[in-house]
């Protein structure tokens, strides 16, 4: 039988908010094979006394987390200040990797878990991916992933980026940066994954007919910024850097209905050529490829997180994680708390622990994608 237990601490001393968060997971007798350990970046200096803490109180050097943001648990989002997650895990297999890497051969990093694992992964197996977006490329990391872990679902977040430390990962007791921390779960049930978006489309799909490297020149035979001026609208045509925030790029992935919720992977636009009359993102596109552009909203946001709940809340789980962004939250919806709110209302009692990170990995279309402004839950039934 698979069960889990949840613990949360804001103590400012490392040793006292490890005991106190795996006292509260520990709560019933749990005898956990593993757990999911996640931090805020204030314990950055004490994490070797915090984790060494923790795997004494759990009993098992199966711990794995990262430095985030924030956290999401029991109806709470903290961000800000010091705060300790813990999730303690009972009846499944659980492997946990501390995998030093960097852009080179991030892709490597799958290949190291499906040689652990002996084996291929299943349809069954969870995969938790907790990367230092600054030292691994994301894009290489999911080839692997996709390559390497086939019917695994693979989800996750990018470590927390603030200031200029790098960001740390651990596995037991030993810690890291530039590298990817990673859970993979193993359990006689497929998990359910859902992915909910922040945006909504602003254009339909429109065609690439000239590029040049990362730059979009041309969409539709048009001037690709005079169409995103066209999108952005009123005073956002005017001032594009504000205008970047707002109104961002869509590529499909999804052929059945690639514009609806959960078909589209989302990027920033990541410069402006205003004499070219031209537009940049992340990824370099190729003559015939479409692209949309779709605007951040914060009542679409809610309405799709709770389609994505209701599709999710039946049967109940024995525990569940949700990968936020760090641009949602708060500052994103108005007001303090909602997802985990809604996250709450929907699983109360279920052992849930919520992170918001820097990206986030979750399936569009079947497969691993790295998204941005979204929110992954994972379930694991009993």
């Amino acid at each position: 039988m698979v069960r889990a237990g949840l613990g949360v601490s804001t103590r400012d001393d490392a040793r006292a908010a490890a005991e106190e968060a795996v006292g509260a997971a520990l709560t019933g007798g749990l005898q956990p094979d593993g757990a999911l350990l996640l931090a805020t970046p204030d314990h950055g200096p004490d994490m070797k006394t915090l984790l060494g803490a923790a795997c004494d109180a759990l009993g098992t050097r199966t711990v794995v987390g990262a430095q985030v943001h924030g956290l999401l648990a029991a109806g709470q989002e903290l961000e800000g200040g010091r705060a300790v997650g813990v999730l303690a895990i009972e009846g499944l297999e659980l492997h946990g990797f501390l995998l030093e890497t960097g852009p080179d051969d991030s892709a490597g990093a799958a290949e190291e878990i499906a040689l652990h694992l002996g084996g291929a992964a299943c349809s069954e197996d969870l995969v938790v991916l907790l990367p230092d977006p600054r030292a691994v490329d994301l894009e290489r990391l999911l080839e692997g992933a996709r390559r390497e872990l086939g019917p695994a679902q693979v989800v996750g977040a990018g470590a927390a980026l603030l200031g200029s430390d790098p960001p740390l990962q651990w596995c037991g007791r030993d810690v890291a940066s530039n590298a990817v921390a990673a859970l993979v779960l193993r359990g006689a049930r497929p998990p359910r994954v859902g992915v909910t978006q922040a945006c909504r489309p602003g254009s339909p799909l429109l065609t690439v007919t000239r590029t040049q490297g990362h730059w979009i020149l041309e969409l539709d035979g048009r001037p690709a910024l005079d169409v995103y001026r066209e999108v952005a609208r009123g005073p956002l045509a005017e001032d594009l850097r504000r205008a970047a925030a707002f109104v961002l790029a869509a590529l499909p992935r999804d052929p059945r209905d690639p514009l609806a919720p959960g078909g589209y992977v989302v990027r920033n636009i990541a410069g402006f050529a205003i004499e070219e009359r031209a537009l940049a993102i992340p990824e370099a596109l190729g003559v015939g490829d479409q692209v949309a552009f779709v605007r951040r909203d914060p009542a679409s946001a809610r309405e799709d997180l709770k389609a994505m709940l209701a599709s999710l809340r039946e049967p109940r789980p024995a525990f569940g994680l949700y990968f936020d962004c760090c641009a949602r939250g708060a500052p994103f919806f108005g007001v303090s708390g909602l997802e985990a709110a809604y996250l709450e209302e929907s699983f109360g009692g279920v052992p849930l622990l919520g992170l918001f990170g820097s990206c986030e990995i979750g399936p569009v279309a079947s497969r691993p994608e790295l998204l941005t402004y979204t929110g992954v839950l994972a379930l694991v039934d009993s």
